[in-house]
């Protein structure tokens, strides 16, 4: 059986449409319609989110091998959090990709996550990993964080995660009279800002919650 037939046989095996699929792993019914009959590089790519989706083994669904079943089956009390392959810089910035995938689930036990994340729903948090060492002091080049992405507006000073151009950074956020100050906590790296005409280029992405490295920080 080949990566085509095993996304196919999988696909029905749980009742799902092409289009409930490709909701469920980030992309179109029509990019299945040709995974399902001629996998090429774009299959490739998708193979974790394929993976949680078809609730299988990634490198069974990728090669044939191992064991089917072999994947994380969710559990009623407990609570996830998707870790994306994106890298925010906490330096000079690094190029947003346009499509982020999904690379692995990270569990916590539901009472557990309430109090660590107060509330905030599992469908809004996303964990990255952060490059550079202009946070250092608050956390290190990486660290994962914890990002709410249902903060999509600046909301009170904080850590955020945004674009500005064609960059993605992870840098403290603060509003000084009608300029908003862009910050890193390292002193060695100097303050900028974006003013009221520079504006439309920035989007931004989430709040940052929590960093890990060996243990969790709250900023927020």
């Amino acid at each position: 059986m080949d990566l085509a037939n095993r996304i196919k046989t999988r696909r029905t095996q749980l009742n799902l449409t092409q289009t409930e699929l490709a909701k469920l792993a980030g992309t179109t019914q029509q990019n299945i319609a040709k995974m399902e009959k001629t996998p090429g590089e774009q299959t490739t790519s998708l193979i974790v989110p394929l993976s949680i989706a078809l609730k299988c083994d990634a490198q069974w669904l990728e090669y044939g091998t191992g064991d089917t079943s072999n994947y994380l089956i969710k559990k009623p009390n407990s609570f996830y959090i998707e870790v994306l392959d994106v890298t925010a810089s906490a330096g000079v910035g690094y190029l947003n990709s346009d499509v982020e995938q999904v690379i692995k689930l990270v569990e916590y036990d539901s009472e557990q996550a309430k109090i660590l994340f107060r509330g905030v729903d599992a469908d809004n948090l996303k964990i990255i990993n952060i490059s550079g060492d202009s946070m250092q002091g608050t956390f290190d080049s990486g660290d994962s964080i914890y990002v709410d992405v249902s903060k999509k507006e600046f909301n009170g000073d904080g850590i955020y995660v945004f674009t500005f151009g064609k960059s993605l950074y992870v840098k403290r956020l603060q509003i000084i009279k009608n300029k908003l100050i862009v910050i890193s906590d390292n002193k060695k790296y100097k303050e900028w800002d974006i003013t009221e005409e520079e504006i439309d280029q920035l989007y931004i992405h989430g709040k940052v919650m929590l960093s890990q490295s060996m243990q969790l920080k709250k900023h927020g």
